[in-house]
């Protein structure tokens, strides 16, 4: 990896020369370690991790002045989404945020009053949401489990050279069986970084009256992301993969269309006009016959969770969107799909290919495709070359059937090298598993 401690020499090829986003936020990950997990968890840059030290302090000391960057990270972020402020509200999970967005869409009964047939109870047909085959527990959950009567369309995966996601998605859209009403999807499939392309999908979804929900957590930060070209009716993304951020906190992105109508998932006096004002809180007998005043903040502030934001996380989340607010995404692509390409190419020298049709360039599955390689890579032993690799320094993940690497912008060609040998190395040794 690149590294700068102990004067040791950077990287040719590092991607951090001409970069706002210094070398020095990353130079202490320990030089025996490879680390190509991004797409599980980032690595604090150095930068973020002061914040929380800061922060920490002041936590400690309640009479020193307290400040907050809520407002600041609604900024950052809409700015990384082309959005504005009033789209953005702040949850602690992408599932929580899941949940939020299934509530609302369908918040009406599985059944309704027919006021045409005397009382009579009519049976409000299932609701049909779309997802992709193995895709993020978060993208499924909340619907299945909070919404009566929904029925999955499940895309599965692509099987031919020439498809991808994309194609297969708006195959099953125009499918006039399948009657889909909401589209949950992410920009990259978080398993393999398998591509789709939610532009194409965004505006077959507007002109049919499909709603769409975005998981972008795979792909906010690290790839171009524009809401108002994908045209989604809400989105998410977790700030702890590329929004080099800690653990704890979701940000969501919610149309304009919603922002009078929407209810948050818990009720609280954070997301209410009258406990704005410190005076309010000064004044006795507040509670009338309906209880408080129920007058909602504007936009998508209203869809807050609630409690006091984490004034630890706060401030490392608002460094990390800086961070990530100066990073050039279309180099970044570039440098990261050079990477994954090297990946590519060591993979299938011993064995290995990947999902057919596009990827992203930050995140590639490697999928056993050899016979042999297939006959003696189970589930069970994927899992235990992975954990073997840990043992000797080397950091990916094992999900749907594929070895999930995910590099950043310290990886370096070395780094590639490293993985290959020792993915190779621990393949060759597994039967004795």
């Amino acid at each position: 990896m690149l590294k700068s401690k102990n004067n040791a020499p950077l990287a040719d090829d590092a991607f951090f020369h001409h970069q706002e986003l210094s070398h020095e936020e990353f130079d202490d990950i320990p030089l025996n370690v490879t680390y190509m997990n991004n797409s599980g968890k980032t690595p604090l840059p150095r930068s973020v991790k002061k914040e929380g030290e800061l922060a920490l302090v002041r936590e400690g000391d309640p009479w020193t002045l307290q400040t907050s960057c809520t407002e600041s990270i609604r900024y950052l972020f809409a700015q990384i989404i082309h959005a504005t402020c009033a789209d953005i509200a702040i949850v602690p999970s992408t599932g929580f945020a899941m949940t939020l967005f299934a509530k609302n869409l369908f918040r009406e009964s599985s059944t309704a009053t027919d006021s045409r047939s005397s009382g009579v109870q009519k049976k409000k047909k299932k609701k049909r949401v779309l997802i992709l085959q193995d895709g993020m527990s978060s993208e499924v959950y909340a619907w299945q489990e909070c919404v009566l009567d929904v029925e999955f369309v499940i895309v599965p995966h692509p099987q031919h050279e020439d498809e991808g996601w994309t194609p297969l998605i708006l195959e099953y859209l125009q499918h006039g069986n399948h009657g889909v009403d909401v589209c949950c999807l992410p920009q990259v499939h978080w398993s393999d970084g398998s591509f789709v392309d939610l532009k194409i999908i965004g505006r077959y979804c507007n002109e049919h009256g499909i709603k769409l929900v975005v998981d972008g957590t795979q792909s906010i930060g690290i790839m171009d992301f524009n809401v108002k070209e994908i045209m989604c009716d809400a989105a998410a993304c977790s700030v702890h993969k590329w929004l080099l951020s800690p653990h704890g906190m979701s940000l969501v992105y919610i149309h304009p269309k919603y922002h009078d109508s929407w209810l948050p998932l818990d009720r609280h006096e954070r997301s209410r006009v009258s406990f704005q004002d410190d005076v309010y809180d000064a004044l006795e007998n507040k509670i009338g016959p309906s209880g408080y005043p129920d007058e909602f903040l504007s936009g998508a502030r209203r869809c807050d969770s609630g409690g006091k934001k984490n004034p630890i996380l706060e401030p490392m989340i608002c460094q990390g969107l800086k961070l990530v607010n100066s990073i050039d995404l279309e180099k970044a692509q570039a440098y990261l799909k050079r990477l994954t390409d090297e990946i590519l190419e060591g993979g299938k020298r011993i064995g290995f290919d990947v999902q057919p049709g596009p990827r992203c360039g930050h995140i590639i599955g490697l999928r056993p495709r050899t016979d042999e390689m297939i006959g003696r890579l189970t589930p069970e032993r994927m899992v235990h070359v992975a954990s073997q690799l840990q043992r000797k320094g080397i950091f990916l993940a094992v999900r749907s059937g594929a070895f999930r690497i995910s590099p950043y912008l310290y990886t370096t060609s070395k780094d590639v090298k490293r993985l290959i040998t020792m993915l190779k190395e621990e393949c060759e040794t597994v039967k004795q598993y």
